[in-house]
């Protein structure tokens, strides 16, 4: 066994679960302005002709109820990692969920009923629900019973290049869109489902007492970090899809179903495995007096409880991603957009979202406000988002919670946001529309002449 693994894998889960926030909504009311939201949304089209985004096009999002001062604590000037404070504060079941999305190159092509766009992008998530007795075992070590079967961890790191269409019909009132991707893992580790791992210790006669159930954790390039591949040969397929249809004037609903899909580990596999036991039993030993605690953990795992490591493939989803809204038009600027959110993560369980929004759409740029509500965490939450043309440069940022700006970064629990900036060339205007539709009409009437 890979001894310091579980360690610093523990270490980096809470840290990087210190924050917590919710799910692009106030991104997703950018709408049609920002080419970038076709990974959320594939029927969203772009205002002008050619549009490039650049590498500086970035997303967070983070959702836990676990804050950085609760595991780093002050001691004198120093700051030191404490397990028991981090025990005592965390609830009875806890959970992290994490992504990161990075757009490494986006070309979005404005057709006569839709466009095309060819993109890539970097993406890592990570989601973790783990209970309070997790955080008794951290804080006060193997010397005395657990039972741990509530744990569920899942770690993915991956790149996707791909091609999506946008087509509308019936005079523009149908959107269909559709983004193929071929996807390559980077890395990779969760635990199998159901696993369970209890302990019984006899603090007079130090016997162990030991059960296991499905205790895998399956990794891939997370043992050898050396050569990492952006694209390597854990490879796979997703795809995007989405519908749209507007009403009337005034009001339009929009469905998209993002991240279907999954992916086949091949590469840099590791399986710890540890076998199904029923009561097994190992001669334990008196944890002040031993000579090396290390060691005697390590002889109980291999002798009761049969751990070893294989290299088996093995295959994983990376998750879907489901946003349907309706869009209320109440004039040419104003704009409000009721949306639901739902994250449907292949490892743990995720409380839908709700979002009620409302942005100002002028010529060269847009800007409004998100309520939004749900999630793990719940409570309210007021967002914001802008998008600006200046020249051919394109600037936008998107935030779910302003209620942490300015606060300290070690006691905080909200943060989400999303920024980028485009090259945009070409913008279509109303006459050119109409004089395509007139153009149309005449086609159609020669037809029937003829």
């Amino acid at each position: 066994m890979k001894k310091y693994l579980y360690s610093t894998v523990l270490l980096f889960f809470v840290l990087i679960g210190n924050i917590k926030a919710q799910d692009y909504l106030s991104f997703y009311n950018l709408g049609d302005y920002v080419i970038q939201t076709q990974n959320v949304s594939p029927i969203y089209l772009p205002k002008y002709k050619v549009n490039f985004g650049t590498p500086l096009n970035v997303g967070l999002n983070l959702n836990s109820g676990i804050k950085l001062n609760d595991l780093l604590v002050e001691s004198g000037n120093n700051l030191k990692i404490d397990f028991n404070n981090l025990n005592a504060t965390a609830a009875d079941a806890n959970s992290v969920a994490t992504d990161v999305v990075a757009n490494i190159f986006m070309l979005g092509i404005k057709t006569k009923k839709g466009s095309i766009t060819f993109f890539a992008n970097a993406k890592s998530n990570l989601v973790w629900e783990f209970s309070k007795e997790f955080t008794r075992v951290a804080a006060n070590g193997f010397g005395q019973s657990f039972s741990l079967s509530n744990e569920k961890i899942g770690f993915t790191t991956y790149s996707e290049i791909g091609i999506g269409i946008t087509r509308t019909f019936l005079d523009d009132k149908l959107s269909v869109g559709l983004r193929l991707k071929s996807l390559s893992g980077i890395a990779h580790a969760s635990l199998e489902e159901n696993a369970q791992f209890e302990l019984d210790v006899n603090p007079t006669s130090f016997l162990w007492t030991a059960n296991t159930a499905n205790a895998t954790i399956n990794t891939s390039g997370v043992s050898d970090t050396d050569d990492i591949a952006f694209f390597g040969s854990n490879s796979g397929f997703g795809m995007d899809i989405g519908l749209g249809y507007q009403l009337n004037d005034k009001l339009s609903f929009d469905l998209s179903i993002n991240d279907l899909g999954s992916i086949n580990w091949k590469e840099k596999i590791t399986n710890y495995n540890l076998q199904d036991v029923t009561n097994g039993v190992y001669n334990g030993f008196d944890f002040q007096n031993s000579g090396n605690v290390q060691d005697e953990i390590e002889d109980a795992l291999n002798d009761v409880l049969g751990a070893n490591e294989t290299t088996e493939s093995f295959k994983t989803k990376i998750g879907s991603r489901t946003f349907f809204s309706a869009k209320y038009k109440m004039s040419e600027k104003n704009v409000f957009r009721a949306t639901y959110f739902n994250n449907n993560n292949p490892y743990i369980d995720i409380k839908p979202s709700f979002g009620l929004g409302y942005n100002r759409e002028l010529n060269k740029a847009t800007y409004g406000v998100v309520a939004s509500s749900g999630g793990n965490n719940g409570g309210f939450r007021l967002g914001a988002n802008f998008a600006v043309q200046l020249g051919f440069l394109q600037l936008y940022t998107a935030l779910d919670d302003l209620s942490n700006i300015g606060g300290k970064v070690q006691e905080s629990n909200t943060a989400n946001f999303r920024f980028g900036m485009n090259f945009l060339f070409g913008k279509i205007n109303k006459s050119e529309v109409i004089m395509d539709e007139d153009m149309e009409e005449k086609e159609e009437l020669l037809e029937k002449e003829k």
